[in-house]
């Protein structure tokens, strides 16, 4: 074993002295390397992106989502004391859904209001993340004061001020409830933006007729990726209907699951032309050695320990590859948002230098900030990022794999050498 892993290091190292790797072998390194720096990257910023999404999807219905009977919960104050006091639970609060139609002053558009209590929009950070604050404020505290997305604003024609009605249906007959708009958000979300709206809870049971009752109550655990493990204590203080917000979003996780599978896929490919790159440099080495190979089976090595040296040598360049890519795509990763804001001060003091030197023959336009997330159009002012240690496991086993597989026929080939031909021919 000693002198199989001697020759596995002497091969990867050149000729002439022991510093340094060969050049075959660092062809095979770095695609190794790199191909682990991407993965780690563009899966993180995948994850990034998913939990984003995620956290909108949660922001409207909360992580549990608690539906009375006909008539609403009675006596809701004591289930949220109740279930305010199970281990994990963050907090409860009540609600009321109502869907509609918003009637503005260039026209009328379907809405679905959602009445959370006046308060918590100040109160929850996870709320004012999620919902950006265009114009206006998010508070509900006067009567009929009322919350609308940007795109409902825009197709109902209203502004911070002005009035809108709310239209809703009994027995048939309309029924328009007026209100003031006191502020304007944005989701990132088309569905949320144009059509939905927040009206105070204490609003809602006015309109609703139900000063005693809520809708629902909608709750917030502490760990709401494994929010089935809270039912059951749940229910043991609530015997009303329960829904996480994994059952009401099903389709949209199932769409996240495949697009995660779909990229990894991908990576897989990806990976497969790294397997073909180091398929040839291996070939090349086990050419390039075959006179040592050939002198080394004439002095009694086995044909199992010649297979094993190249089969070494894939291994450690997966490991190694593997490894500083991983480091190397972590440290993109974590640091990609202040790169970006690198390049656009670059970007813009180029452009400030050429605006400078063309000013003195011409008279030009003052070039506009470079930014690759315009403030004006996105809420976000960088890539959103989570790194997921199944993720790293899945590209460290991938590089080691790929690289290990790659050297198994010109390993095989290594085995195969007879030393009499090998020597005869040179």
């Amino acid at each position: 074993m000693n002198i199989i892993l001697y020759l596995a290091a002497k091969y990867l190292k050149f000729k002439a002295s022991d510093r340094g790797i060969s050049r075959i072998a660092t062809i095979a390194f770095l695609t190794v390397m790199f191909s682990s720096t991407a993965s780690v990257v563009i899966l993180a910023g995948a994850n990034g992106f998913h939990s984003n999404f995620k956290d909108k999807l949660m922001s409207r219905d909360a992580h549990i989502t608690i539906l009375g009977s006909d008539d609403g919960i009675s006596n809701y104050q004591y289930y949220i004391d109740q279930i305010s006091l199970v281990d994990g639970v963050e907090e409860v609060f009540p609600y009321f859904d109502i869907q509609g139609i918003m009637n503005g002053a260039v026209g009328e558009w379907g809405t679905f209001v959602k009445a959370i209590p006046a308060d918590y929009p100040n109160k929850d950070d996870g709320f004012s993340k999620n919902f950006h604050l265009e114009e206006g404020t998010f508070d509900m505290s006067q009567p009929h004061s009322i919350i609308l997305g940007n795109n409902l604003a825009r197709n109902v024609g209203a502004a911070v001020g002005s009035y809108v009605f709310l239209v809703m249906y009994d027995n048939l007959m309309p029924v328009k409830y007026k209100f003031k708009v006191t502020g304007i958000f944005t989701a990132g979300y088309a569905e949320y933006d144009s059509s939905l709206a927040f009206i105070s809870f204490e609003e809602a049971q006015a309109i609703m007729g139900m000063p005693d009752n809520a809708y629902g109550l909608a709750v917030k655990v502490a760990d709401p990726y494994e929010v089935d493990k809270y039912l059951p204590a749940i229910s043991d203080v609530c015997p009303y209907t329960k829904y996480t917000w994994k059952n009401l979003n099903r389709n949209n996780l199932v769409a996240l699951d495949n697009e995660k599978l779909l990229m990894q896929i991908i990576i897989f490919f990806f990976f497969a032309v790294v397997f073909f790159n180091i398929l040839s440099t291996m070939i090349a080495m086990v050419l390039d050695k075959k006179e040592e190979i050939g002198i080394l089976k004439a002095m009694g090595l086995k044909p199992g320990d010649a297979m094993h040296v190249f089969l070494f040598d894939g291994f450690f360049i997966g490991v190694l590859g593997g490894v500083l890519g991983i480091l190397l795509g972590l440290i993109i990763t974590i640091s990609l948002n202040d790169i970006l804001h690198a390049i656009e001060y670059a970007v813009d003091f180029v452009n400030i230098s050429a605006h400078f030197v063309t000013s003195i023959f011409t008279p030009v336009p003052y070039p506009a900030h470079f930014e690759f997330f315009n403030s004006s159009v996105y809420y976000i002012s960088g890539f959103p990022i989570k790194i997921e240690f199944g993720d790293l496991v899945f590209t460290a086993l991938l590089g080691v794999t790929i690289s290990t597989l790659a050297v198994v026929f010109p390993a095989w080939k290594a085995g195969k050498m007879r030393p009499v031909e090998v020597l005869r021919n040179d």
